[in-house]
């Protein structure tokens, strides 16, 4: 009789264990598979560059392809504040689309809103991008661009990219979607003016660690 109840019970405790096993095998995947942190526009293949050739520049304040500093000021797809970096933390990569080929650096500002005033937080890499090939314009399936970074960011400030001129936009609104500026980098210097602005938004995605 002992040796049976002994039996029972480890037989018991076994199929316990098993069950515990097989629910931790079950919310182990789920953890690991939380989506990443973004912010910046919203891209995937369905997003065209539409009227993005030759390319958006400065503007004539600035002179023609004279280097400027343009910030996201309204995110493509991702309206109301997607624009914005909702936490503190560190970009690892930066994803675009852009109608064709080109060089830029990717930089971070604190933005004014109610002035739009900017300064220049931090300068990222430069990056050189291949735009679409006449496939993906045939297809309406767009090349999307990735570049591994490490750079850090700070709530409430936003994306930014300095060239003379950038194919990286939708052009089909209007209003102040980029935001020009003449910006050097300087802890002490005071934030700037915006001097032009223009209806195309930036192409530009970052994601978090």
């Amino acid at each position: 009789m002992t040796r049976t109840r002994t039996t029972r019970k480890l037989s018991r405790l076994t199929g316990l264990a098993a069950a515990v096993a097989c629910v931790a095998t079950m919310v182990a995947p789920a953890v690991g598979t939380a989506a990443p942190l973004k912010f910046g526009a919203k891209l995937d293949p369905t997003v065209q560059p539409s009227n993005s050739l030759p390319g958006m520049i400065c503007g004539p304040e600035l002179g023609v392809f004279h280097p400027c500093t343009m910030v996201q000021n309204e995110a493509y797809g991702r309206p109301d504040g997607g624009h914005i970096a909702p936490k503190t933390g560190t970009i690892k990569k930066i994803r675009l689309i852009a109608g064709g080929p080109g060089t830029m650096r990717i930089e971070t500002v604190k933005l004014r809103r109610a002035t739009q005033e900017s300064k220049l937080v931090h300068k990222g890499p430069k990056v050189s991008y291949q735009g679409q090939a006449e496939a993906n314009w045939e297809s309406d399936s767009y090349r999307i661009e990735t570049f591994k970074v490490d750079m850090p960011i700070v709530k409430g400030e936003q994306l930014a990219i300095h060239a003379s001129t950038t194919s990286m936009v939708r052009c089909s609104s209007g209003g102040d979607n980029t935001l020009f500026y003449s910006l050097k980098y300087s802890p002490k210097r005071p934030f700037n003016a915006v001097e032009n602005s223009d209806g195309c938004w930036l192409l530009l995605e970052a994601i978090y660690k």
